[in-house]
């Protein structure tokens, strides 16, 4: 079976490794991975190629989508792409069909607020205690406390933010990594400094179980979203509660693998998505 692996330049520069061991992998489960930039992706659709099916690594919905549309299978499909990219498309999705989930309450502005001074300056004193985030920020580099932000350290400006009440709590979140609606391992991350807990900015890793009411919660976003592999953040409040965060389409491995290297991830991936083709 051939797939396509796409990615894009600069993720692909951070992830040789992770690219090496799915060739490795997939030869053990009869697939072979043509690694494609997504520009060479969309010459190689246009020229008649066509994989049997493709795992995209790379933030583009409209690639997923014409990938989806000329007849190619993607994980993750291009819904789950567009809607999860998106900080507040995620909190609309999830708030509307997920009517139990504790979430916090959002509000959306256009960038345009932060392109002066003035404008900045009076959006931070108008919402203390709150999280500013982009919409289309990854790794948590994009996501700043009003009470400490600044008009020069705010590097989102032109990118659409949410605002979000700050949560009380230890500084910690949880991250749930799925394989459709299979629950792989739930990784804890704690904040060493500050607030935020991303493994890419230095928090502290370990695996957690989850209670009953924890793996419903999962369930519940798991049963509106098509999922290939992705990653479920949910926040951790004053009194050890999740309240959902967002997800995470192309989700890291790097943390799953420090803390569970038990785990054949790319084995139970390929599984799935085998499964899935053939059924």
């Amino acid at each position: 079976m051939n797939a396509w692996l796409v990615y894009d330049e600069e993720r692909a520069a951070k992830n040789a490794d992770y690219i090496a061991l799915h060739h490795k992998k997939g030869a053990e489960y009869g697939i072979e991975f043509a690694l494609k930039m997504a520009d060479e992706c969309q010459m190689a659709l246009r020229s008649g190629a066509r994989p049997d099916f493709a795992i995209v690594r790379t933030v583009n919905p409209a690639l997923s989508r014409e990938l989806e549309e000329q007849g190619v299978p993607v994980f993750n499909p291009s819904p789950v792409s567009e809607i999860c990219n998106d900080k507040y498309k995620t909190y609309e999705y999830v708030s509307a069909r997920c009517e139990t989930m504790p979430v916090l309450d959002t509000r959306f502005f256009l960038g345009e607020m932060l392109n002066d001074r003035a404008g900045t300056e009076h959006l931070l004193r108008q919402f203390p205690h709150h999280v500013l985030k982009a919409v289309d920020g990854h790794g948590g580099s994009q996501v700043f406390l009003t009470d400490e932000a600044s008009y020069e350290e705010i590097g989102i400006m032109g990118a659409d933010f949410i605002l979000q009440p700050f949560l009380k709590g230890p500084g910690k979140d949880v991250r749930v990594y799925v394989i459709g609606d299979e629950i792989v391992a739930a990784i804890e991350r704690q904040a060493r400094e500050g607030f935020r807990s991303n493994y890419s900015l230095g928090g502290a890793v370990r695996p957690v179980a989850l209670t009953k009411e924890q793996k419903g919660l999962v369930a519940q976003i798991c049963r509106i979203f098509d999922f290939g592999l992705a990653g479920i953040d949910f926040l951790v409040d004053e009194r050890g509660n999740f309240v959902f965060n967002e997800i995470e389409d192309v989700v890291g491995a790097r943390m799953l693998y420090q803390c569970r290297p038990d785990i054949d991830l790319l084995g139970r991936y390929f599984s799935f998505i085998l499964d899935k083709l053939l059924h």
